[in-house]
């Protein structure tokens, strides 16, 4: 490993759209998501997350600086930093995952770690809904899913199912409808943490998802 960078976040959804922003500004390759708890309950989500990735150092420099953007823009930025030429046992650290522990994914490695992971070319688009509690969530999720064409691909729990995370795929117009309905449903029952909509996702982002994953 030439380069690890780290970028660290508030909120699944902000993490996300942090690991697609920076893949889109340069040569990188999004190895992690992993995850932690913050230490005040006054914060901008209750679950704190980090991006890793990896690459040469002026590409990873070039990657952190644009998910920092994003993430600042958001009000949802802690901390980053990068290691060049990180030790053995701190790159095998940095591959760790913290991510579809529901096992959605039937598919997704345990690491990507010397994987040549690809994902499906899409010109669609995904949307996340990051909503606190359970019935609000599922609220929000059936009301995405009868407002437009869109398909469920993936479900994160965190903190024993008090956050949820759902995201969906579709056409980019049928994907902001749902989410618009489905942020409307679901705040009458609960926090919303985030409902976001990415175009052209990058497939380092898409690989972490089964896109032609249904629920069974």
């Amino acid at each position: 490993m030439k380069a690890l960078g780290m970028i660290e976040v508030y909120s699944f959804t902000t993490a996300v759209c942090v690991g697609d922003v920076a893949a889109k500004a340069a040569d990188v390759k999004v190895i992690a998501f992993d995850r932690n708890r913050p230490i005040s309950p006054d914060v901008p989500a209750p679950v704190v997350m980090i991006v890793k990735i990896e690459g040469e150092v002026a590409a990873v420099k070039a990657a952190v600086d644009a998910g920092v953007s994003y993430a600042k823009g958001q009000g949802k930025y802690i901390v980053s930093h990068i290691i060049a030429r990180p030790d053995e046992d701190t790159e095998n650290m940095a591959y760790l995952i913290d991510i579809n522990k529901d096992k959605y994914n039937k598919k997704f490695p345990k690491t990507f770690k010397g994987v040549e992971a690809s994902a499906p070319e899409t010109k669609g688009a995904i949307g996340l809904l990051e909503v606190e509690g359970l019935v609000a969530s599922i609220e929000g999720l059936d009301t995405m899913l009868k407002a437009a064409e869109v398909r469920l691909v993936h479900t994160e729990k965190r903190l024993g199912g008090r956050l949820v995370t759902y995201i969906i795929t579709g056409n980019v117009s049928a994907v902001k409808a749902a989410v618009e309905a489905g942020y409307k449903g679901a705040k009458v029952l609960g926090r919303i943490f985030g409902n976001e909509v990415i175009a052209n996702p990058h497939n380092e982002i898409l690989k972490f998802f089964d896109m032609e994953s249904t629920i069974s």
